[in-house]
């Protein structure tokens, strides 16, 4: 199996946190794609914390694209120059005002969407964090945290309240490395 020959790539957007191109690709039998769609957006990063109690530190926030509140992990884009551990402590603090973690675990990069997104997630896990300092939000951001046990965590899993599938994913991944 051979991968694809990218000819041609025209931006239909081109926004810092948004590419839409138009890809015209050349299969590995010749036949030739005029209109192949990726999208690219920053890489980000999925951050599992939990604090020395042992409860998740979870958000609550407005999501545009499907227009509701949202329980999710917290996350963040991961800035120029930063490491996804760097991104993690970062908007852990800011998003949630938590710190001082006893251990930090790096548990990989993974693709949004493989088919046409161009982006990755990252997943850290963060144990043992407390409270400390304050929020700073960004101007489009209103983020409420909460606590959770690992069951209620799971509850809401099962019954649809936390259904962000990336974050799920991720969240499956540490519950491997566990075993």
């Amino acid at each position: 199996m051979k991968p694809w020959k990218l000819l041609d790539t025209e931006y239909l957007v081109n926004a810092p946190w948004l590419k839409v191109a138009k890809e015209k690709c050349e299969l590995p039998n010749g036949k030739v794609i005029d209109d192949f769609y990726t999208l690219w957006q920053p890489d980000w990063v999925l951050i599992l914390a939990r604090t020395k109690e042992g409860k998740w530190i979870m958000t609550e926030q407005y999501r545009h694209g499907t227009g509701k509140i949202a329980l999710e992990f917290p996350a963040g884009i991961i800035d120029k120059n930063e490491t996804a551990e760097q991104a993690a402590l970062r908007e852990l603090q800011e998003e949630c005002a938590y710190g001082f973690p006893q251990s930090l675990t790096y548990l990989g990069a993974y693709p949004v969407n493989p088919d046409r997104h161009r982006g990755k997630f990252h997943v850290v896990f963060i144990d043992g964090v407390v409270r400390a300092g304050k929020t700073s939000f960004d101007e489009s951001e209103d983020i409420e945290s909460l606590e959770m046990s690992d069951e209620e965590l799971r509850k809401k899993m099962l019954d649809g309240t936390f259904s962000h599938p990336l974050q799920m994913a991720g969240y499956f991944k540490w519950v491997l490395s566990q075993k």
